[in-house]
């Protein structure tokens, strides 16, 4: 009976040295582009990220009201949404029709509130941008610690799938009825 087990044992333990050899030399792929969904989820997930998330859609509900407000206000009637998308390097983009975007522009550059409505986008979108590259950092260093095979390889996939993932922007857009705030990780974490 011992030399069945014995038998038993060292064949099971061949099989397992010989596909973990077999893993140890299949490379490792990482998506195109960015950390994987699922690990995105998951990061967005926590307790820590999902209070943010919270914390960052009140705050942007509340500007959205008190900016719709102040347009109404002023007369400025939204015909569809202005979108005012801020990349990581600073640079802001607005999509709209012609007359809204016209409209928006002229209310900022009139608007004197302390602080103004432009440095509270401003300042949202820099949060929401703080929060994408954490919950993006948070997946990254997971993933890359499940796929990576030795402790030294966790820290070169990590960088490798952070050198992929595109760079951030943040979008918030307001109509005469609502407004939004998106960015990496936004949406994973309200699901």
């Amino acid at each position: 009976m011992t030399s069945i087990n014995t038998a038993l044992m060292g064949y099971l333990s061949s099989q397992a040295d010989e596909t973990a050899a077999k893993r140890a030399q299949t490379p490792i792929k990482v998506g195109p582009g960015q950390v994987p969904k699922a690990a995105m989820d998951r990061a967005a997930g926590t307790a820590k990220a999902t209070s943010a998330v919270r914390q960052l859609e009140a705050a942007q509900q509340a500007l959205g009201t008190e900016l719709r407000a102040a347009l109404a206000k002023s007369g400025v009637k939204l015909t569809g949404t202005v979108e005012f998308t801020v990349k990581s390097d600073g640079t802001v983009q607005t999509k709209g029709s012609d007359a809204d975007k016209a409209a928006v522009k002229a209310f900022l550059a009139a608007d004197s509130g302390r602080p103004t409505f432009a440095s509270r986008i401003a300042s949202q979108a820099q949060e929401a941008m703080k929060l994408s590259t954490g919950i993006q950092q948070s997946a990254a260093i997971s993933q890359a610690a499940k796929l990576a095979k030795t402790s030294g390889g966790v820290m070169s996939l990590y960088n490798t799938m952070m050198a992929q993932t595109p760079a951030t922007s943040v979008t918030f857009a307001v109509s005469a009825g609502s407004s939004t705030l998106s960015y990496p990780g936004s949406l994973s974490a309200n699901a």
